[in-house]
């Protein structure tokens, strides 16, 4: 019994080579009755170098194994060799299909393909032990082969009996060795191509469509999502063709070397671009800088592997490039439901990779042996690419829409502010028109006076004063007897008391009052914080390409001010830090309530009151020591700017704005690198009106240029 045991349990322990069922060459069967499912047994071997007849030997033919379902050998080292058997069935052998029985062999990642029949009558080669051999895959040529399609065939002999044979495969390569297909007639082995490029030409077709589309709409928008996206599509659409043998079928046919480091090729730059469409598409810069950098080190990692896949070296570094889509695909998921719970408008995104982490892991875990080679396994890139792609279209669309919407709500905010205006400037004018007219009746009732004054300086001044003149000519005559010394110095009085007395007339009379016009401003109350949300967001979406950013130190910013002026006053140091800072570099703008003097800068003095300061900081060349005394003049511009295009109006202009609301500005540098300008108003309800703290509501000069 003890012995007995033993036996058995030595018999379990032994490897199990169950006989598998042959592929049998009936018509009266489908295309699934005639396949590989279930029927083939594979051996690895590591090394790569043994033949057909050492794979062939006892020893090592006990050490196939069944497959179950289809072959799915990963990237291996060395080589696999799968085995099965055909065998004819009595009406075949009876009446032989026409064209042939055909071996489709559906191996489109292997380099090396290689298959072996016996050319005998006997199922182990014949009488002399002959074999017929193939030699198929993407290094081969495809011009060299029986059928030059992208599915690898070879047709198989006319069976004279229906004992079953063994059939060889031996597949090598750097890329995921896999194997399905069966046998079938050559009407049937045409329909099956023919099918499979449908398939490719379609979803190629839609992808290159999709990514021309894609690509007109980020240039008329302009949005670089969609430019990112149609680089995303034609990497997509490459991988596509260049999975299946298009290249090598159609173009490549005697170049198989190119045809397979193309296919390499275009797996590395898809990734590539993956990694770089995931970027602008979550703003990762701005929403995950952190992860923004791991990113961007993917990406240059992925275009490094695009050198080392042209290079032939895609073997070493398919097995990571497979780690990081999955890890890629697990990572990208969290950050889209991060964003949505920033921004319900992402939820387009967020089911687009969620699509492509159920597709997408499912086939790079079946490329890394994870998980079994089956249909669904097989197809899930190809269906989940389909739908993903066009759940981004769907996000990148529904950001238009909502884009659109912003703009409309901003138009009819903007169109009821210019009816209140115009209603309030109509009023004003009409006042004006009334002021008009009693400034000229009290004009042509002065003109009267005026008339008047001078009929009565001419009749009642000048008349004395010729008196005075003939008495002094009298004085003067030497026929009176009067001293003449005497008499003359009398005269002379009198005539300089005259000529000054005309003076005085004529100075009185040519006097002229001036007086200076000036606009009168429309104090509202402005809460600055939602008014800055505003501003920038209009900025980011325009020039500014979503590189300023806000921080504020309080929740509500209440001022007491025009909204034109602060509209044209933000305009200036918005577009004056984006100009002078490097392309992509931020800009800052801070904003919060400090006490401040007359000068703008903070202070915890008696005379210090509460103020709203507004910083602008950006990463520009900042101001030179010599020029921040002169920066807010009219037309100054320093000369290390010169040839940034502007006339020097810009600064100035601000600085009026924020005299006439009683603020100011100032202009100083950061730190490391920047300019810094800091603008300072009143608190509502802290201060007294601009007019009573010495501003005057001064003519502001037209909305012009810059630093």
């Amino acid at each position: 019994m003890a012995g007995l045991a033993l036996f058995l349990l030595a018999f379990l322990a032994m490897p199990s080579h169950a006989q598998t069922e042959p592929l049998r060459l009936d018509a009266g069967l489908d295309i699934l009755e005639r396949s590989f499912n279930g029927r083939l047994e594979a051996y690895h071997d590591k090394s790569g170098l043994l033949t057909r007849e050492q794979v062939a030997s006892p020893s090592h033919q006990q050490q196939f194994k069944t497959v179950e379902g289809v072959f799915n050998g990963g990237y291996a080292r060395g080589a696999w060799w799968v085995r099965f058997q055909v065998q004819a069935s009595p009406e075949e052998i009876a009446h032989p299909i026409e064209g042939g029985w055909w071996l489709r062999l559906n191996a489109p990642y292997a380099d090396y393909i290689d298959v072996w029949w016996p050319d005998g009558a006997d199922g182990a080669g014949g009488a002399n032990g002959g074999f017929t051999h193939r030699a198929l895959g993407g290094m081969r040529a495809a011009s060299t082969r029986e059928l030059p399609w992208s599915i690898p065939a070879v047709r198989l002999p006319d069976l004279p009996d229906t004992e079953p044979r063994w059939v060889w495969v031996r597949l090598a390569g750097d890329r995921s060795l896999t194997l399905a297909g069966g046998v079938s007639p050559l009407r049937e082995q045409a329909v099956v191509q023919q099918e499979l490029d449908y398939v490719d030409a379609a979803v190629a077709g839609m992808v290159l469509l999709m990514a021309v589309v894609s690509l007109m709409m980020g240039i008329a928008l302009p949005d670089r999502r969609f430019i990112a996206y149609a680089g995303y599509l034609l990497t997509l659409a490459l991988v596509f063709g260049s999975s299946e043998g298009l290249p090598a079928s159609l173009w490549l046919q005697d170049h198989p070397l190119a045809a397979v480091r193309l296919h390499n090729f275009a797996v590395c730059l898809h990734s590539a671009a993956a990694f770089g469409f995931a970027r602008v598409l979550l703003d990762m810069e701005r929403q995950f800088p952190r992860m923004n950098r791991v990113f961007q080190v993917m990406t240059l990692v992925c275009l490094a592997a695009c050198a080392l896949a042209m290079a032939g070296w895609y073997g070493r570094i398919a097995r990571p490039l497979n780690l990081m889509w999955v890890v890629f695909a697990a990572c990208i998921v969290p950050m889209c439901a991060v964003a949505l719970r920033r921004n319900i408008q992402a939820w387009p995104g967020l089911v687009g990779y969620a699509i492509y982490l159920l597709m997408g892991v499912a086939h790079f875990a079946k490329n890394l042996q994870w998980l079994p080679y089956t249909l669904a396994t097989q197809s899930s890139y190809a269906i989940g690419s389909i739908l993903h792609i066009m759940a981004f279209f769907f996000a990148l669309g529904w950001r238009v829409r909502n884009r659109e919407r912003r703009a409309l709500a901003l138009s009819r905010r903007h169109r009821a502010r210019l009816a209140r205006r115009v209603n309030e400037r109509t009023r004003d004018l009409r006042q004006e028109i009334a002021q008009h007219h009693r400034t000229h009746d009290q004009l042509a009732l002065a003109f009267r006076e005026q008339r008047g004054l001078l009929a009565m300086v001419s009749h009642e001044f000048r008349t004395p004063l010729g008196t005075i003149g003939g008495a002094a000519q009298i004085l003067s005559d030497d026929r009176l007897g009067l001293a003449r010394e005497e008499v003359k110095k009398e005269a002379e009085k009198i005539s300089r008391t005259v000529f000054r007395m005309r003076d005085l007339v004529d100075t009185l009379l040519a006097d002229e009052w001036l007086q200076a016009s000036s606009n009168n401003l429309c104090l509202v109350p402005v809460e600055l914080a939602g008014f800055l949300r505003e501003k920038i967001e209009e900025h980011n979406e325009g020039v500014g390409g979503g590189r300023i950013s806000l921080d504020l130190d309080a929740r509500e910013l209440p001022v007491l001010a025009d909204e034109t002026l602060m509209h044209i006053a933000m305009d200036n140091l918005l577009t004056n830090a984006i100009k002078y800072s490097p392309p992509h570099s931020p800009v800052v703008v801070r904003a919060g309530i400090r006490r401040c003097r007359s000068d703008g800068l903070s202070d915890d003095h008696d005379d210090a009151v509460p103020g709203v300061c507004i910083q602008v900081c950006d990463e520009g060349p900042g101001f030179l020591l010599q020029d921040l005394t002169h920066v807010f003049e009219r037309f100054y511009r320093a000369a290390g700017v010169r040839r940034i295009p502007g006339i020097g109006l810009g600064l100035h202009m601000v600085h009026r704005i924020a005299t006439v609301h009683g603020g100011s500005v100032v202009a100083s540098n950061a730190s490391g690198q920047g300019a810094v300008l800091t603008l300072t108003l009143p608190l509502l309800g802290s201060s007294e009106p601009p007019e009573a703290r010495g501003g005057s509501p001064a003519a502001i000069p037209a909305y012009g240029g810059l630093r």
